[in-house]
């Protein structure tokens, strides 16, 4: 496993931020992390948990609910092998002694992120000071949809030339009822919430946005929501949010010192608001759980004018990782899922897709029989929900 080699490697920085006994403590996680390659190379069950943690007895339960042959590693339905895997892997961590709240995956978060800073110069300077339009508005929808593409950091253009070249790659673009949602709401005050995807360049891309939303009046508050603990290796954390804000607030570049220093002010005012972990978003239950499962959430989602969902994870969930046909619409395959009005930013990274256009699927597979999983072409849809 990747994570073991890069253990081994950062052994000596380890030791030296978290003192000696890490030493011993890698051994045990190395340990238990070739145990799990084991399982899941010889198609294992899905063995239960152990420990105190808040989520312990939801995860169990629902383990013990699968049918036998759900329950292996290589029959598993894959959203659910994929949960359990990096749960499991914090399970790890979380047993050891000084490694406890060590965050494995944010070397490569942090060094993704610096990589990108002139990307993050640009795209600043380009989006500062945009007027409230419902043009500039769906503007800043793609940017953070497009947040997370591996751009070519060698071309100079500008963000505006780099986003509109994604126009063809966007397959559905309802971006503009967005617009009508925030501005004909009868909701006071406006709450905008994002579902966060990725941390690094994405991140940044979804503060962006946020500012824009709030210097525009479009929303009195932008609520981020993150994962717990470390996920899916690039999802953003509560300390993915801290680092990044301390990155900008001290960065060799004066136009990204005052991003961050204003992020932090509307952090300060309660205009941008980081929400509280909640473990649902690291539980293998689909989306039309979480009204019976974390109603506190649900209600909380409920209180926004809309909510963005980020990534193709969260689309999945949106979904229940179900094979719907493709041109069954975006609200109807939400199985019942609509807190509020949704928005969908996702980038197709599986074959799990709706509310396409009819032969949309045959175009594009004809064109490319990879397209579903290479995150190259992209969805924004909304669901609406009525109000009175």
């Amino acid at each position: 496993m990747d994570v073991i080699c890069f253990l081994q490697e950062d052994e000596p920085r380890l030791i030296q931020e978290y003192g000696e006994y890490v030493h011993f403590d890698l051994k045990r996680i190395i340990w238990s992390l070739t145990i799990l390659h084991q399982d899941i190379s010889e198609n294992r069950l899905l063995t239960v948990f152990h420990g105190k943690a808040p989520d312990t007895q939801s995860w169990n339960k629902f383990l013990l609910g699968l049918y036998e042959e759900k329950n292996q590693w290589l029959s598993a339905v894959w959203l659910h092998a994929e949960c359990y895997m990096y749960r499991r892997i914090w399970a790890i961590f979380n047993r050891s002694y000084t490694l406890k709240n060590y965050d494995y995956f944010s070397q490569q978060k942090i060094s993704g992120a610096i990589l990108y800073k002139d990307l993050m110069l640009n795209a600043r300077n380009s989006t500062k000071g945009l007027e409230r339009s419902e043009e500039n508005l769906q503007f800043m929808l793609q940017l953070s949809l497009w947040g997370n593409q591996n751009w070519d950091l060698s071309r100079e253009e500008d963000i505006l030339t780099l986003i509109d070249e994604q126009e063809h790659n966007l397959l559905v673009d309802e971006s503009a009822i967005c617009w009508r949602l925030l501005t004909e709401t009868t909701l006071k005050p406006i709450y905008l919430d994002i579902v966060c995807n990725n941390a690094g360049f994405e991140l940044f891309a979804d503060f962006l946005l946020a500012e824009y939303i709030i210097e525009t009046g479009l929303a009195q508050r932008v609520r981020f929501h993150v994962k717990p603990i470390p996920w899916f290796i690039k999802d953003a954390t509560q300390l993915d949010i801290t680092w990044l804000l301390r990155y900008l607030c001290t960065h060799e570049f004066p136009q990204l010192a005052a991003f961050g220093r204003r992020l932090r002010g509307f952090v300060r005012d309660r205009s941008i608001i980081i929400c509280k972990d909640t473990n649902f978003w690291t539980s293998p239950r689909e989306f039309s759980a979480m009204k019976k499962l974390c109603p506190c959430l649900y209600l909380t989602l409920s209180e926004a004018s809309l909510v963005i969902f980020k990534g193709d994870h969260n689309y999945r969930k949106l979904l229940g990782d179900i094979n719907w046909d493709w041109v069954t619409p975006f609200k109807d395959c939400l199985k019942g899922f609509l807190p509020t009005s949704l928005c969908a930013l996702r980038p197709i990274k599986t074959d799990i897709y709706c509310g396409l256009p009819t032969c949309m699927v045959e175009w594009q597979t004809d064109d490319n029989p990879k397209w579903m999983t290479t995150g190259e072409k992209a969805v924004i849809q909304v669901a609406i929900k009525s109000r009175p």
